[in-house]
Formats: structure tokens, C-alpha cells, sequence
């Protein structure tokens, strides 16, 4: 049981409550429960229509066993864990503990977002961004299965890398010259963070990276060029 004393504690939770939801928007429920009942142990609830619950609602099974978990290994928090709406929405949530003087737990402040909207996003985004690799080879324009923008900077070198290597023993300096002229036909260096890239993947300094360039540029009286060989922004 909890006294007095400890119900003022849970009171002046409430304030917090609100502004957590003010700060954290409407996809996140926050619920202060307190102990004093555990059968109506919300006190306070903002956006409770994510789990359709409102004051004077129980603690879920879920959370019985979160407590027993906070009493049994005296944590200051359990989560960010997942768990389920009522309704089957997906949450990021965290249990966090409130305790008086003498470190008992009298009540639980709970937050629980719901992320189904974030998950169907980056569903959509994964697909959005795996495309077909096309290449123009002898005025074709060739598919060659598919490829993500985040693997596209390692597909491109590891190709270049497989005809460099093709090539037998040769020095390291010239392997790494055809490596550099080989990407920058495929416009590789318009990609972001290209030149760190490949600088860390033939291990040699930037600066080699644009000598490289600008000596291929040179050399090709500044076709193509551009800007190839700045670093992006």
C-alpha cells in the first residue's frame, strides 16, 4: 500500500505527464499509474486512444510482469522494448519506475509510441530505393538484377576491383590509378563521400584520390570532368 505522502509524490507526476505528450506529439501515450489500485491504477493519461485506455483503466498483464521484473532486479527503467496495441499497432515502449524515499515503487510512468507508421515507411522506403542496376555496354542498356543506394558505392568498387584484379601482377600505385579512372567513367565521384570512400578502401589519402582525378582530367583536356573530383557536400 501506498500513504499519503507518496500519493503526493504520483500528484505531482501529472504535470509531467502533459508536457512529455506537449514535447513528444500525438503518436505517443504517456500513463502514470499509481499503486494505491492496482484495478484502476491510471491516474493521469495523455493520448490514450493508443491503447484505449483512459484514467481508472487496470495495468495490463504485460505490466504486471514489468513490475515484477522491477522489483526483482531494482532497475531504474525496463525498455525501449516492443509491444502491441490492443488494436495491433506496433509500439517502441519504456517502463520507468517511481519510488519514495525508501526506493519502494509506488507507481510506474509508462510511454508508449506508436512506430506502425514508421515501419510501414521504411517498408516503402526499401522498396523505393532497390531499383533495377541499369548500364549502358555497347549502346545496350543492360539490367543487372537489383541493388539498393545504400550498397551502390560497394557494387560499383567491388566491380572495378574484379577487373582490376583480372589484370595479374601490377604495381600497387598503377592498380590504384586504373581503380580511380575505371569509377570515374561510371561517374562514381558524383556520388556522396565518394573520394573518403575509395581513400579508405585502397588505404592511401585523399589527396591521392585527387591527384588521381585531376591528373584523369588532364589528361582528358576536361571532358567529363566537371566537378567529378571535388568532394561532396
Amino acid at each position: 500500500m501506498i500513504n499519503k505522502k507518496d500519493e503526493q509524490i504520483l500528484e505531482s507526476f501529472k504535470h509531467i505527464v502533459k508536457g512529455l505528450s506537449l514535447f513528444l506529439g500525438p503518436d505517443t501515450e504517456i500513463a502514470l499509474h499509481s499503486f494505491k489500485d492496482p484495478e484502476h491504477s491510471i491516474i493521469a493519461i495523455e493520448n490514450g486512444y493508443i491503447t484505449n485506455r483512459s484514467v481508472g483503466s487496470t495495468l495490463t498483464e504485460a505490466g504486471l510482469k514489468i513490475v515484477n521484473e522491477l522489483l526483482s532486479k531494482q532497475k531504474d527503467a525496463i525498455g525501449p522494448y516492443k509491444s502491441i496495441s490492443p488494436d495491433g499497432k506496433i509500439l517502441r515502449s519504456i517502463t520507468i519506475p517511481i519510488r519514495n524515499e525508501k526506493r519502494k515503487i509506488i507507481g510506474l510512468l509508462c510511454l508508449n509510441t506508436n512506430i506502425s507508421k514508421f515501419i510501414e515507411m521504411e517498408e516503402f522506403t526499401t522498396g523505393f530505393t532497390n531499383f533495377p542496376e541499369e548500364k549502358i555496354e555497347n549502346g545496350k542498356l543492360e539490367k543487372k538484377g537489383t541493388t539498393s543506394l545504400n550498397n551502390l558505392e560497394e557494387h560499383m568498387f567491388d566491380e572495378v576491383l574484379t577487373r582490376a584484379n583480372s589484370k595479374g601482377s601490377i604495381q600497387k600505385k598503377e592498380k590504384n590509378r586504373f581503380i580511380v579512372e575505371e569509377l570515374y567513367k561510371k561517374d562514381f565521384f558524383n556520388l556522396k563521400d565518394s573520394v573518403d570512400f575509395v581513400a579508405q578502401k585502397l588505404d592511401v589519402t585523399i589527396f591521392t584520390i585527387y591527384n588521381y582525378l585531376r591528373a584523369i582530367k588532364n589528361r582528358r583536356g576536361g571532358k567529363n570532368g566537371k566537378k567529378h573530383y571535388r568532394k561532396n557536400p
